[in-house]
């Protein structure tokens, strides 16, 4: 049996005690290691952070994360009127699961794709992994996710609460193989994303007619007639309104118009109800984009009513000239603390169907003015 080695630096025998003790805490340590690196191979190589040093600044989370993808028609695209697609249902499910709002630019190359994401013009960049890692990565430091579909996003290392939240949630798409809706949602298209849409329904003509007649973007009031009956022209709500704009037969006599129920008529008349809201003069400060929000809003809810909105949020010291802003004082008018003073002389005002109303249609234009042609 050979002899013990006697350390240099003690004078006493070596305790086989210790030496026990020692070789169980060097075989856990083993363990742990092992462990480590088995958690670490079986994590999915696209949820793997590299986290850069920490002299690189911090930026915050924005509300609304502005994403460029590709024309990729399997990506984004419209399926009877509807947006769809790959990118955007992730897009979707991401934004649901941390409460937050998004934009899509169509942005064809990589290249431009890549450019924006350094200028900050938009948030995330989605390409293929051959484009990703065909990149150039010494100009600014990024961070990548893969999806079960190999694209990737990419995004600013900046953005550390980004990296951890989107760490978290892909890892959880791999995991649970959320990889698509259910298969009879999202259809695969023909064509390009990139390749306006070229028609909507079968009223687009009427609607061009009469948006010039607003002088608005007409698919900006195409967004507002499907929101409101998905283009079916015989549809009556509970509550009385009918077609494709759901005109109130109320509605239609205030404006001397008797007969609202034929498409055309249905449109006209909706379109004179929106004039005459656009118009009035209490909207003439906002700008062209909360103008145009505050016009949604009182169709939905009411002129008077989107007046008492605007006034409460004066009185929360929010600009009543914001629609964002409004919004935000809107759900406090629920309660009978504010309902019962003396800017809401109409009472309770729940504000959830108003509020939900002006957000959809403006989230459906900005699908339609990518993918439908002007």
């Amino acid at each position: 049996m050979a002899p013990a080695l006697i350390p240099l630096n003690t004078t006493t025998l070596p305790n086989p005690g210790n030496r026990k003790k020692k070789h169980n805490r060097r075989c856990l340590l083993w363990l742990v290691a092992f462990l480590c690196g088995a958690a670490l191979a079986l994590t999915p190589p696209e949820t793997r952070v590299e986290w850069y040093i920490d002299e690189i600044p911090q930026r915050t989370v924005k509300d609304i994360l502005r994403y460029a993808i590709s024309g990729n028609p399997r990506d984004y695209f419209l399926y009877r009127a509807e947006p769809m697609g790959y990118q955007l249902e992730m897009i979707r499910r991401f934004a649901d699961a941390h409460n937050c709002r998004y934009r899509i630019d169509i942005v064809p190359t990589a290249d431009e794709r890549r450019q924006q994401l350094a200028d900050g013009v938009v948030d995330v960049m989605v390409c293929s992994r051959a484009d990703y890692f065909s990149q150039g990565h010494d100009r600014y430091p990024t961070a990548a996710f893969a999806l079960p579909d190999s694209s990737v996003w990419v995004v600013d290392a900046r953005h550390r609460e980004m990296i951890r939240l989107l760490s978290r949630w892909a890892t959880h798409v791999h995991s649970t193989r959320q990889s698509l809706s259910p298969s009879g949602r999202i259809r695969q298209p023909s064509g390009d994303a990139s390749s306006p849409c070229p028609t909507l329904s079968p009223y687009d003509d009427l609607i061009r007619k009469y948006a010039r007649q607003l002088q608005w973007d007409w698919r900006l009031l195409a967004a507002l007639i499907c929101q409101e009956s998905r283009f079916r022209p015989d549809i009556v709500s509970p509550r009385g309104a009918y077609g494709l704009m759901q005109v109130m037969p109320a509605t239609a006599a205030g404006l001397n118009i008797s007969d609202f129920t034929e498409p055309e008529d249905n449109i006209r008349t909706g379109v004179c109800l929106l004039a005459f809201l656009h118009n009035d003069p209490s909207l003439s400060d906002t700008d062209e984009q909360n103008h145009l929000k505050f016009t949604l809003a009182a169709y939905n809810a009411g002129l008077n009513r989107i007046g008492e909105c605007r006034t409460f949020a004066r009185s929360q010291q929010k600009d009543p000239n914001r629609w964002d802003e409004v919004a935000a004082a809107i759900p406090l008018m629920r309660y009978e603390l504010h309902y019962t003073g003396e800017y809401i002389p109409s009472g309770r005002f729940n504000g959830v169907e108003t509020l939900n109303f002006v957000q959809k249609v403006w989230e459906r234009y900005e699908h339609y003015r990518n993918l439908v042609a002007e």
